[in-house]
């Protein structure tokens, strides 16, 4: 299966009057992200489903990223990646969606960093806001999930294929360019 776990897109800050789950957008995380969602068109992403948390951010980038790449199907929301979850109960819902040949998942910080950290074998990981890394990965029941990386698209739309520079941005081992 390939899966595309994406960070939702920059969104307005909490407030006293606008809780974390209602965070919407902002015009520069929208069109940010658009240019994100050009550069996976553009790779040839072809998802079966994309899943999405139900806060509002994560469902406006994963409904960004349906538009823009003509998905014909509905953005289908999972209450599991509303924050707080550990791979092990993800993998168990990628165990029941095996037959999906290409997945989009749209989630947040810590959470999918340390999935991604998991499956390339390589803690901690971050993606920053807008970012994009895409796996091929062999789920394989009672024992650890097999993953090979693809690819990166960044904040700002930039491609990075090789895996030594992606996954010096994952892990904050390289100083990271102004882009993002």
């Amino acid at each position: 299966m390939k899966l595309h776990i994406i960070r939702h897109a920059e969104a307005v800050d909490q407030s006293s009057t606008l809780p974390d789950d209602y965070r919407y957008l902002t015009c520069r995380g929208r069109t940010r992200f658009r240019r994100v969602a050009e550069s996976l068109k553009k790779c040839g992403i072809d998802p079966e489903l994309i899943v999405s948390s139900p806060l509002v951010r994560a469902v406006q980038t994963a409904e960004i990223m349906a538009e823009t790449i003509r998905f014909s199907g509905e953005v289908t929301i999972l209450p599991l990646l509303a924050g707080g979850f550990q791979f092990p109960h993800f993998k168990e819902y990628l165990e029941e969606i095996a037959h999906v040949r290409e997945l989009v998942v749209v989630g947040h910080e810590p959470d999918i960093g340390r999935m991604v950290g998991e499956l390339l074998d390589h803690s901690p990981c971050s993606i920053k806001k807008g970012g994009v890394v895409s796996l091929k990965i062999k789920l394989q029941l009672q024992e650890e999930t097999i993953a090979r990386f693809l690819w990166m698209v960044t904040g700002g739309g930039k491609l990075i294929t090789d895996h030594d520079t992606a996954l010096a941005r994952l892990t904050g081992s390289q100083e990271q360019p102004t882009e993002e």
